[in-house]
């Protein structure tokens, strides 16, 4: 039940931390855009993406990073610890 979870969550994570990814390059082209027309439009087309936009973004990957934690914990993988790294060179 364990690992079957575990996989899931590790499926959801990659896929919400790839969705997040675009979601950030997205707004590059009408960033471009807005500042190859410049002005008050150009203001607002770059306002309404950082203010409408990109807090989803952020949501969405801090909601990612959850699920990977946990999909760390319930797998148990110690990818923030020393003792792996310890292990792998005693290995070699």
């Amino acid at each position: 039940m364990r690992k079957k979870l575990f996989n899931i969550l590790n499926n959801i994570y990659g896929v919400a931390m790839s969705i997040s990814f675009f979601a950030g390059i997205l707004p590059l082209i009408p960033f471009i855009y807005a500042m190859i027309v410049g002005g008050t439009t150009g203001e607002k087309i770059s306002v309404f993406i950082k203010d409408e936009y990109y807090p989803w973004v952020i949501i969405l990957g801090s909601i990612a990073i959850v699920v990977g934690l946990i999909a760390m914990y319930l797998g148990k993988l110690e990818a923030l610890s020393l003792k792996n790294i310890s292990t792998e060179e005693d290995e070699k």
